[in-house]
C-alpha cells in the first residue's frame, strides 16, 4: 500500500481465497472506488490491497483529508455490494484467521476459541483485523499466537 504509516486502514477478510477473476473484478471496483472517493468533498488519499487473496485492506491518508461518517458508510456500502456478488462474508465480525503453514484458515470465533483451549490449534500465525493503523497493520497483523490477541486462550 502506498500511503503513510500513520493512514488509517479498514480490513475486510473473507471466508476464502479469492479466484483469479473475483480478484480482478474486486480490484477493479477498488480502483472505482477509490479514484472518486471522497469526503464532504475532499479528495482521500486511499489505496488498498489484497493480501493472501483473501483480505481486503483499504486505507486513507488521514493528513489530507479524514475518512468521515459518510465516506466510511461509502466504503461500507462497496463492500456490501462485493460480498453481495461472491458471498465471502466480508463483514462477519465473528470469524477469526490464522495461517497454518502458509494457508490461511478461517474458524468461527466460538470454534477458535475451543480449538485453542483444547491444544489443537498451536504453532500458527493469527490475524488482528482490528488495527486501525497501517504500521500496526505491518508491525501486529499477524502475529504468533502466543504473542496475538488470543494468548489469553492459551493453557
Amino acid at each position: 500500500m502506498n500511503l503513510t504509516d500513520d493512514s488509517r486502514i479498514w480490513i475486510f477478510q473473507s471466508n476464502r481465497k479469492f479466484s483469479t477473476s473475483e480478484k480482478e473484478a474486486i480490484t477493479a471496483k477498488l480502483n472505482n472506488f477509490i479514484a472518486d472517493w471522497n469526503a464532504h468533498g475532499a479528495e482521500l488519499l486511499a489505496d488498498f490491497d489484497l493480501p493472501f487473496d483473501q483480505f481486503i485492506v483499504v486505507g486513507v491518508d488521514e493528513k489530507q483529508a479524514t475518512a468521515s461518517g459518510c465516506s466510511i458508510d461509502k466504503l461500507t456500502k462497496l463492500i456490501r455490494e462485493i460480498d453481495a456478488d461472491y458471498s465471502y462474508d466480508l463483514l462477519n465480525r465473528m470469524l477469526v484467521s490464522y495461517e497454518d503453514q502458509e494457508k490461511v484458515v478461517v474458524e468461527k470465533l466460538p470454534a477458535f476459541k475451543q480449538k485453542v483451549k483444547a491444544g489443537e490449534i498451536t504453532n500458527v500465525n493469527v490475524f488482528n483485523n482490528g488495527v486501525s493503523s497501517l504500521s500496526d497493520f505491518k508491525q501486529n497483523w499477524l502475529l504468533p499466537l502466543e504473542d496475538s490477541w488470543a494468548k489469553t486462550l492459551l493453557n
